[in-house]
């Protein structure tokens, strides 16, 4: 689950530069992380400040987000991170509804991120 977590995190960041709230793309649709293996993790950011992610073998975690410095950090709220597991951050990118991009994932490895309209 830290790896999902993890990757998820170094795999999003989105933002769009002409909106009042540089995460309004997300909001009601899904972001999906498709792994090289073709497994995929969906994750849904709220508004509130909190999302969550399943991974392709159906665990889920759940957290808060927040953008700090030019960076989107997420933190892992339950199930528990590991000790000092602190929070994860990448730069907020101009992203939206339709687009996919690629993105560093574990151990070498590319992974795909898409904003999926809809839950």
């Amino acid at each position: 689950m830290r790896t999902l977590m993890m990757t998820a995190v170094l795999a999003l960041g989105i933002s769009g530069a002409a909106l009042a709230d540089p995460m309004a793309s997300a909001y009601g649709n899904t972001v999906a992380i498709t792994y090289p293996n073709g497994a995929v993790a969906k994750m849904h950011i709220d508004a509130d400040g909190t999302y969550t992610t399943k991974a392709p073998d159906g665990a889920t975690a759940k957290g808060a987000w927040k953008i700090e410095g030019g960076n989107t950090c997420f933190t892992q709220t339950d199930p528990a991170p590991p000790a000092g597991m602190a929070a994860n951050c990448s730069p907020t990118a101009d992203k939206k509804v339709g687009d996919s991009w690629t993105a560093p994932g574990p151990n070498g490895s590319t992974l795909t991120v898409s904003i999926v309209a809809g839950r």
